[in-house]
């Protein structure tokens, strides 16, 4: 696969009239002979020019010079600065804010995504985007619309639609991972060995940690996009919303979401259920276990009644006392309290079988 070559420019300037996105690792190489405010031409040229600029890893003077150059409301402003993790449309006089958490890697490709948000404000005539390191949204997208069969689509809402679209497109890898897991899982538990099944108790936890992150992540979006879609219907909305074949496109992405979740969390009822008969068969192994050993410590405790008696006869015998017999020839004496010894065991254990002791 191609290396990306852009991936070390912070900034990147889209036009639809050049058809060319130009990049740029600081604002003086993205703007040579032209200050910020002539970046955007919202309102100096034709309808037909759609511009869009991505900021990534923005700072708070990238943020202040997108705001002063665009007249951008102080709270907007704020809530990028600060990096608002709460997904949300916000309407304002000259534009629209849309926020939603996208996936991030880290240097680790093999480790677990994490959720960092994106900052989408629609103008009439552009877009500005501020995103996070580690994820390809952008890429994405700007390849996207240098497919598009139909170029008089783009618009700066079309923009917005294709960036949320990607973000939910983006959760698919991490579906699909979950669905073979759940059925891997599913396939295990009923066959598995003691020794597998406390595997896959931990195994089992994590993935209904992995399921819960996605389904957090996922649920605030529907919440967002019903919202901005009924507003998007309604005959009072902000002049700066969508209309028409873009309401059918957002419906999609609407379609997708609850399609997504609806199967997340029927992953997660069967990882639960999975969970429970894990945990039942153990619950069940050591009620075994604690059976037999209760059950071995009882007879080891009527061995040593039985023989207790018999060790403390033969310790008085040695101790310094008159042995019975001692004074007399032979070994009658001596088998005797043995054959006595030896009857008492017999007859102790035989007691203790016919009563189930042992």
């Amino acid at each position: 696969m191609a290396q990306d070559t852009t991936s070390s420019y912070r900034f990147s300037y889209f036009s639809s009239q050049t058809q060319k996105t130009v990049f740029s690792a600081t604002w003086d190489d993205l703007l040579p002979s032209q200050s910020v405010e002539q970046l955007f031409p919202d309102k100096t040229s034709s309808e037909d020019d759609v511009w869009w600029l991505d900021i990534r890893d923005p700072s708070v003077q990238d943020v202040q010079a997108v705001s002063q150059a665009l007249s951008i409301h102080p709270l907007t402003a704020e809530d990028i600065i600060a990096r608002e993790t709460r997904e949300k449309v916000e309407v304002f006089r000259n534009y629209y804010l849309m926020s939603f958490q996208t996936l991030v890697t880290g240097e680790d490709k093999d480790a677990f995504p994490s959720s960092a948000g994106v900052y989408i404000l629609v103008f009439h005539g552009g877009a500005v985007t501020f995103t996070p390191s580690g994820c390809g949204l952008v890429r994405r997208v700007r390849d996207r619309i240098r497919k598009m069969h139909a170029p008089s689509v783009l618009s700066a809402d079309w923009i917005c639609y294709a960036l949320i679209d990607d973000i939910v497109d983006s959760f698919e890898p991490l579906t699909l991972a979950a669905q073979r897991e759940v059925e891997a899982i599913e396939d295990q538990v009923f066959i598995a060995r003691i020794a597998d099944v406390k595997s896959l108790v931990p195994r089992i936890d994590t993935l209904r940690k992995k399921i819960s992150f996605v389904l957090r992540c996922l649920s605030g979006k529907i919440d967002v996009l019903n919202g901005f879609v009924k507003r998007c219907q309604t005959s009072s909305k902000p002049p700066v919303f969508p209309d028409g074949e873009l309401i059918l496109y957002l419906g999609d992405v609407q379609d997708h979401l609850v399609t997504t979740t609806s199967n997340l969390a029927h992953f997660d009822g069967i990882v639960r259920r999975s969970q429970a008969n894990c945990l039942a068969q153990l619950s069940a192994t050591n009620l075994r276990m604690g059976y037999k050993i209760n059950s071995v410590i009882s007879k080891l405790t009527v061995v040593a009644t039985i023989v207790t008696p018999m060790h403390m006869l033969t310790w008085l015998f040695g101790m310094n006392v008159p042995v019975p017999g001692g004074d007399t020839d032979g070994l009658g004496w001596f088998f005797g309290i043995v054959g006595l010894i030896c009857a008492f065991s017999a007859v102790s254990f035989a007691v203790s079988y016919k009563l189930k002791l042992l």
